[in-house]
């Protein structure tokens, strides 16, 4: 049981400290608009715009994952 008790309070402070250093865009919830998707994508632009071109598609991937939004990132 304290195993469980611990396992959960790790699975709590995750989410909690999901974003990344340096943002402060809040995730998007489950019924998103595409503007608010719109605004995801670009927060994840400007925050990954210094990477090198294989670490900004990681960013990207990274930043979309910790805002809940489930697609595929563009670096174009």
């Amino acid at each position: 049981m304290k195993k469980l008790a611990i396992l959960f309070g790790l699975l709590l402070s995750a989410t909690t400290f999901a974003h990344m250093d340096g943002e402060t865009t809040a995730p998007l919830a489950k019924d998103a608009t595409e503007a608010q998707k719109q605004v995801i994508r670009d927060a994840a632009a400007d925050f990954c715009d210094g990477a090198e071109e294989d670490e900004r598609e990681e960013c990207v991937m990274d930043f979309f994952a910790n805002h809940n939004l489930e697609e595929e990132p563009s670096c174009d």
